[in-house]
C-alpha cells in the first residue's frame, strides 16, 4: 500500500516541531527506499534511472564523512544534506566574496551546514531568502534584519527561527 504524502499545514498554521521532525524522517525513509531500489537495479545491470549515478556519489560522500568522522550533527548523515565539521568556516569565505558584499538580498538553503551563512547574511544587514522545505508554509521565507534584534540573528538562522521570525511568501 502506498503511503500518503504529508502535506503542509493550512495557511497560517505553522507545522509543529514534532510534525517537522516526523515529516523529515519520512522524507529520509523515502530517500533510503529509493536508493535501495536504485542499488538493486544497478546490481541487476539495469540503468533505466538517469539520476541513479547521483545516488552512488551521494553514498560515497556520506560514507566518507561518517568513516573519517568529519560529519557533524545531525547524524547519521545518510539520506540528507550532511552537516560537517567546520561548516561555519564557509560563512567567513562567503562573506569575502565580492558578489556577497554587493548583494542586498541573499538566498541561502535551509540545511544545517548553511546555518552560519544565514546568520552572517543577517549580520551583514542583507535580506535573507530561505526556501521552505517541502513547501511547508509557502515558497520562501524572507527575514529582514531590520525587523530582528541583532542578538537573535543566530536563532533566526535556525529552522525554528525562520518559521518564527520569517515572513512566508508564495508565488501569488
Amino acid at each position: 500500500a502506498k503511503q500518503k504524502t504529508p502535506c503542509a499545514p493550512p495557511r497560517g498554521m505553522p507545522e509543529s516541531e514534532e510534525e517537522r521532525l516526523r515529516n523529515d524522517a519520512l522524507a529520509r525513509d523515502r530517500m533510503a527506499e529509493h536508493m535501495k531500489k536504485v542499488e538493486e537495479a544497478e546490481a541487476r545491470g539495469e540503468t533505466g534511472d538517469r539520476g541513479a549515478w547521483k545516488w552512488a556519489i551521494r553514498k560515497r560522500v556520506w560514507d566518507y564523512l561518517e568513516e573519517h568522522n568529519i560529519a557533524a550533527n545531525p547524524r547519521p548523515v545518510h539520506h540528507r544534506i550532511p552537516n560537517f565539521v567546520n561548516a561555519e568556516l564557509t560563512a567567513k569565505q562567503v562573506e569575502l566574496l565580492p558578489e556577497f558584499r554587493r548583494a542586498k538580498w541573499v538566498k541561502v538553503n535551509p540545511d544545517s551546514p548553511q546555518k552560519e551563512v544565514r546568520a552572517t547574511t543577517l549580520r551583514s544587514n542583507k535580506m535573507l531568502l530561505v526556501p521552505q522545505p517541502r513547501l511547508r508554509t509557502g515558497f520562501f521565507s524572507v527575514l529582514n534584519p531590520a525587523k530582528i534584534e541583532p542578538n537573535k540573528y543566530s536563532y533566526a538562522a535556525t529552522q525554528a527561527g525562520v518559521v518564527e521570525l520569517g515572513e512566508p511568501i508564495d508565488l501569488e
